[in-house]
């Protein structure tokens, strides 16, 4: 993944706030502490989809989406 993102990590480097790709694992720490609500940290087009989503290309919607409840 760090290599086909590469170039939009470079782009992003050297602004105010750049961008910081993570994985999904490192994503999961943001949620420790709080009751992760369904459908769980789920790529982008699996949260609340408006259809449901056939399995896509991982690079295409490489964004996970969650919400977390503190108890």
């Amino acid at each position: 993944m760090e290599e086909q993102a590469g170039g939009t990590v470079g782009v992003y480097r050297n602004i105010r706030n750049p961008l910081v790709m993570r994985s999904g694992a490192e994503v999961a720490r943001f949620f420790e502490g709080t009751e992760l609500l369904e459908p769980g940290l789920v790529p982008l087009p699996v949260w609340r989809p408006e259809s449901p989503v056939e399995e896509e290309d991982p690079h295409t919607f490489s964004g996970l989406a969650g919400v977390g409840r503190k108890a």
